[in-house]
This record gives structure tokens, C-alpha cells and sequence, in this order.
């Protein structure tokens, strides 16, 4: 099983709490960049009626040093929010640099956890936006592979957070594993003008190099 951590954000103090209408808060914009970027809240999902709690929350500039820096080991609950008086968990790393601002290493490079990508430094997402290509990805718990290509909307940062929204694979076989465990990473970039079918091209070549048809997670 791989090491699995989470990165420290930063605090906030709650200023205050009220009811607001499910549909008002799916209609949020901050809360839309959750959805459609990091697969969260599949609760918005059809018609939400009702209303939530809704926590008005202030940055809190404690800790704010380690920032990006800090990594503490994964709890095993997943609670929507985690409260410091009752958060007691084993640091895992303190890094010399701050992840969430760190820029884009070269793209022949790069790999990036299934976890990372819910909250990718600004200049990484905007690099993947604009890359067209091929890519791996290798779950590490078993080191099972899988060979895609990405050239729609938003490129590879689109595909790749396609394959972790909502905690299931995009695909037959990628859809029974836990992408908390994929490394993604570009096999061959592209032009961000490179039409599809040369892209998809490129993609079969991998695949029949790579025999992830056999060996693999394509099908």
C-alpha cells in the first residue's frame, strides 16, 4: 500500500453558521469550482431541495508558515470538516518548499498522485490545461497501468481529474480502483492544436508498445 498523506491548507475560523438553500449553495461559485474541478459533493446532483448548514468561514493566519509545507499522515475518517480541537493526527513532513505554489517541473517530469490533483499548485493546472497528449497511469498498489489520451476540454487536467472525481475510475476497468492510489504522468506531449485523431493515433501506438491491452488496465 502506498504512503498516503494529506497537505496543510491552512485554518479558518468559523464566523458564523446559517441555513441557505441547497440549490442557492449548488449555485455558488466557489462551491462550483468544487464540484466541477475536484468531484466533490455528489449530493448537487438531479433537483437538491432543502436546505444545509452554512458555515461562514474567515482565513485564520496561525500556522500560516507551513502552509503548502506541512504533510500529516491520512486519517482514516473522512469528515467533510475537521475541527482543531478534536484533530490530532502524526506529521508526516515538514518540505522546504511550499507545494501549492511550486511551479511546473518540465513535463517529461512530472508525476502527479490521484490526491495531489484535488489541489494542484495554480501554475501546474494552468500548464496541464494548455497540453494536449498521452499519458500512464500506474496504481501503486498492485502497479497496474493504464494508457489514456487527452485533447477535449481543458486538455490533460481535464482527463486527469475525470479519472478521480467522485472517487471511481472513468473507465470499465479503472472504475472498481481507488484513484487515491494512481500516479499520473505524460508519456509524449502534444500540440495544443494537434486534432484529435492524431492524438488517439499516438495514444494506440503507446498502448500496443506498452501491451497494457494484455497486461494492462486498457481494454
Amino acid at each position: 500500500m502506498p504512503d498516503l498523506t494529506m497537505l496543510f491548507a491552512g485554518l479558518w475560523t468559523v464566523a458564523g453558521c446559517r441555513d441557505r438553500p441547497r440549490r442557492e449553495i449548488g449555485a455558488d461559485p466557489n462551491v462550483r469550482v468544487l464540484i466541477e474541478e475536484f468531484g466533490t459533493c455528489l449530493e448537487f446532483a438531479g433537483e437538491p431541495e432543502g436546505n444545509w448548514t452554512w458555515f461562514d468561514l474567515v482565513p485564520s493566519t496561525a500556522m500560516s508558515d507551513y502552509t503548502g509545507r506541512l504533510r500529516i499522515a491520512n486519517p482514516t475518517a473522512r469528515n467533510m470538516m475537521r475541527l482543531a480541537e478534536n484533530f490530532d493526527v502524526e506529521i508526516a513532513a515538514i518540505e522546504a518548499q511550499n507545494a501549492l505554489s511550486a511551479a511546473p517541473p518540465d513535463w517529461a517530469e512530472m508525476i502527479v498522485t490521484g490526491l495531489e490533483l484535488r489541489a494542484l499548485p495554480a501554475s501546474w493546472a494552468a500548464r496541464l490545461r494548455e497540453w494536449r497528449g498521452v499519458y500512464l497511469i500506474v496504481d501503486q498498489t498492485d502497479g497496474a497501468r493504464y494508457v489514456g489520451s487527452a485533447y477535449g476540454a481543458d486538455n490533460l487536467l481535464g482527463r486527469w481529474r475525470a479519472h478521480v472525481q467522485g472517487d471511481q475510475g472513468i473507465t470499465a476497468k479503472l472504475r472498481a480502483r481507488n484513484p487515491a492510489h494512481f500516479h499520473f504522468a505524460i508519456l509524449e506531449r502534444m500540440a495544443p492544436d494537434d486534432p484529435a485523431e492524431d492524438v488517439i493515433a499516438r495514444e494506440m501506438t503507446w498502448i500496443a508498445r506498452l501491451d497494457t491491452r494484455r497486461h494492462g488496465l486498457n481494454a
